[in-house]
């Protein structure tokens, strides 16, 4: 189920407070989104989605966080793609420095089993980042997510290690 509303007289200080109550409540996500809407006045979009069990928590939640009169209800489907999570033993050789760590790689497959896309998970990423830069190479998140990522899609999955040298 998802609930969209929205809010044009909060301060934005107050909805990472708020968005963590509406996840303690039951909400699988949460979405705000910055909008324009009459007259030139700016809103945020709120699209929480959740289990229909969750609804009156959830709905009475809205309405007394965001004094909000409305919402308007979808009944929607989520298409989930299978996916899997495979381990990788990364090795970052690096101006005559070599570093091994584990990243977990997720990869998502079309229903024909065809891979359509994979990503790096995050927390891997930042830790792997933090080693090199406290060695001394200045090499950003972004960058090194891209380049493990683009070894991966080139890597068969059935491989345990990816060989990255920069």
């Amino acid at each position: 189920m998802l609930i969209m509303t929205t809010i044009d007289d909060l301060s934005p200080e107050g909805i990472p407070y708020i968005i963590d109550k509406i996840i303690d409540t039951g909400a699988k996500n949460v979405h705000v989104i910055n909008a324009l809407t009459k007259k030139g006045r700016m809103e945020y979009i709120v699209l929480v989605d959740f289990e229909e069990k969750y609804f009156d928590d959830i709905s009475s939640l809205l309405a007394l966080e965001f004094g909000t009169i409305g919402m308007k209800i979808f009944k929607h489907e989520h298409k989930k793609f299978p996916y899997e999570l495979i381990e990788k033993q990364v090795l970052i050789n690096i101006n005559n420095y070599s570093l091994e760590s584990t990243v977990k790689i997720k990869y998502l497959f079309n229903d024909n089993e065809k891979l359509i896309s994979l990503k790096a998970e995050y927390e891997d990423l930042k830790l792997l980042t933090k080693k090199l830069n406290q060695k001394g190479f200045d090499i950003s998140f972004s960058k090194l997510k891209t380049i493990i990522e683009a070894e991966a899609y080139i890597t068969p999955t059935d491989s345990k290690s990816i060989l990255i040298s920069l």
